[in-house]
């Protein structure tokens, strides 16, 4: 493993779970963990990723739960296929925690050091070379993860002031960008950014909007109830930049290291600096801030959504433009980072190179950006790198059944242009792949594999014997014709003769209350649907499945579409592409279909379907080729 962010954490606990002996390499023990941006975990999307790596047996929404600041649920004007929760954490906490995970882990080892690079013989990686404290060192393996995040070639900008370094207080590397080079891969430039970060106490909150914390959002772990903070929570303040903070910074573009030419990187589409937002946006009177308190026992504070390359002076100048923050006090300005990533058109669904057997790559390596989207990446590498290395079959995860899944097929399938970021939108079957169900959809695999311990198993256990308990109770007990003057006095449309509680649980605006008042008023209640509160017979069960049976019921139309099209989407994934299929020689294919499926070199056809400018009549045609081969 090299590097220990977000994506290595992940892969390395992965990895070692599994039973297998594994090396985490990374410059500073100290920094395991660490929270370089934001201090938020979840959030549109990425929450669900979040809960996909906690369903799979990974550690991040386990260790958010304990180290939580602020928590919100998000997404709640939207249907269920949106809704998930975002969580801050504490930025001292958050990584000790982390830290104390992965050195009490069995089968993981840490070492503090560089790796330059990566020996292979026989076409496939046998030894990492680490220097360390002046001294080179050379560890045998069968498979290695780069999670390397911004530290190859890294380049930090504060206005036209340059700083070799992956980030504040963290030395770039440069020999292994250079193996990777010699070993073929396509490297490209992209660039990310953080904010400045301000005094608590200079802050005015009479012109602010307060945001407090939602305990009831629940836990962001499916191993616990309810989330386990150490303190009470804390509020979040939202204010807004002005027209004078836009005349400010756009008076001094001219200063930005992004427009003045100094970074040459492509920066994030979905989370632009301010000074960006000022240019694409100009239309826009003003932009939404957020306060957030980084630490529970700091004076910082992140200033989200005002990422920035500016000069210190000119940041300071503009924040003092916004509402609250008249006197703000900088502790840090912002700064803007530019670093190397591989184009992971060449690496494969396990995250696999195609250029070596046994690397693998995981994270911001591969053109994304943000925690979670590392996560994911980090628990599927870390999983087919042990699997690899024993000689088992790698594991996929299809686009039909995870976010995770979604996300590495469009980077594999489509490439990236800029920095990758997480979108429900990008998923074609998101009601399907909702927050509330990821147990359901990824921990029968985590226990195949050996990542579920006995506790998730049978939580998930209890959780569906609940939701079809209480399904089963709905279908079999009815509410009659005689009883409907008690669907009157709910201002609710009357049945004709009779309909099932189930059918009834379908109009939208009836919900499991309802339901449960009315079997009480027929006397026909007997105790079947899971509790609102987490006790009873269904135990922490009860509140979990009690959502789930809502969802169905509501949504059972769209479900079933949903689930239709996704198992003919996965018909297209079981028919297998020959590894070295020579797509150039297939009579009738286009030369443009030619070309993209020779550089991707898909392994499914519903991967080829998936190329942008790969044409339909290609793909009936290939897909009659290999029947026919067949």
């Amino acid at each position: 493993m090299v590097g220990a962010g977000q994506a290595g954490i992940e892969a390395a606990l992965a990895s070692s779970r599994l039973g297998r002996r594994t090396l985490c390499v990374t410059l500073k023990l100290d920094r395991i963990g660490h929270l370089p941006c934001n201090c938020s975990i979840g959030g549109p999307a990425k929450g669900h990723i979040a809960r996909e790596v906690d369903a799979l047996g990974g550690q991040m929404a386990v260790t958010t739960d304990h180290t939580m600041t602020h928590l919100r649920k998000v997404g709640t004007g939207k249907g269920p296929a949106v809704q998930t929760t975002r969580a801050q954490v504490c930025k001292t906490d958050y990584p000790l925690s982390m830290q104390s995970i992965v050195r009490l882990q069995p089968n993981l080892d840490l070492f503090e050091g560089e790796v330059t690079g990566i020996d292979a013989a026989g076409g496939r990686v046998t030894a990492v070379r680490v220097q360390a404290g002046g001294e080179s060192f050379r560890f045998d393996c069968r498979a290695v993860i780069l999670t390397t995040g911004t530290f190859l070639n890294g380049l930090c900008h504060e206005g036209r002031n340059k700083t070799i370094a992956a980030r504040q207080g963290d030395r770039a590397v440069q020999d292994l960008a250079a193996f990777l080079l010699d070993l073929g891969v396509r490297i490209k430039r992209f660039k990310t950014g953080t904010t400045p970060r301000i005094r608590l106490g200079t802050i005015n909150f009479e012109r602010t909007e307060v945001m407090p914390s939602e305990w009831d959002a629940g836990p962001m772990s499916f191993l616990h109830d309810r989330p386990m903070p150490k303190r009470e929570l804390l509020p979040t303040w939202q204010t807004r930049t002005t027209a004078e903070t836009h005349a400010l910074l756009s008076d001094n573009l001219s200063q930005s290291a992004m427009y003045s030419g100094e970074i040459e990187g492509v920066g994030p589409r979905y989370c632009p600096s301010i000074e960006d937002k000022v240019v694409r946006f100009a239309q826009k009177e003003s932009h939404p801030i957020f306060l957030e308190q980084e630490e529970w026992d700091s004076d910082s504070v992140y200033v989200q959504g005002f990422s920035s390359s500016m000069p210190a002076d000119v940041q300071l100048a503009a924040l003092r433009t916004i509402p609250s923050l008249e006197r703000a006090e900088m502790i840090r300005p912002g700064y803007a980072v530019e670093y190397d990533m591989a184009d992971p058109l060449q690496i494969g669904p396990t995250l696999m190179s195609k250029l070596l057997p046994g690397l693998f790559l995981a994270g911001q390596i591969n053109g994304t950006s943000g925690y979670e989207e590392a996560a994911g990446q980090g628990i599927l590498a870390g999983i087919n790198a042990a699997r690899f290395s024993a000689g088992e079959a790698e594991v996929t995860l299809p686009r039909t059944g995870s976010f995770i899944g979604v996300m590495v097929d469009d980077l594999v399938t489509k490439g990236v242009d800029d920095p990758y970021r997480m979108l429900t939108a990008r998923a074609e079957h998101r009601l399907l792949l909702r927050h509330d169900n990821a147990d359901q959809r990824l921990t029968p695999i985590a226990a195949q594999l050996g990542l579920a311990c006995d506790v998730r198993k049978r939580r998930l256990d209890d959780k569906l014997e609940a939701i079809e308990r209480g399904k089963r109770w709905l279908a079999d007990t009815h509410f009659f014709e005689v009883d409907n003057g008690l669907l009157d006095d709910r201002g609710l449309a009357p049945v004709k003769g009779r309909c099932c509680f189930l059918e009834l649980l379908r109009r939208p605006e009836v919900d499991l209350g309802t339901i449960e008042a009315l079997a009480r008023a027929t006397g026909v209640w007997d105790g079947s649907l899971p509790p609102e509160a987490d006790d009873g017979d269904f135990g922490a069960a009860g509140p979990a499945a009690r959502a789930q049976i809502e969802i169905e019921a509501v949504y059972s139309g769209y479900l079933k579409r949903q689930e239709e099209e996704a198992e003919l989407a996965m018909r297209l994934d079981d028919l297998a592409i020959p590894p070295q299929f020579a797509f150039v020689e297939l009579k009738g294919l286009s030369h443009e279909s030619k070309e993209k499926l020779g550089n991707v070199r898909p392994l499914t056809v519903g991967q080829a379907s998936r190329i942008p400018g790969v044409r339909p009549s290609d793909i009936a045609l290939l897909i009659g080729h290999l029947r026919q081969r067949k």
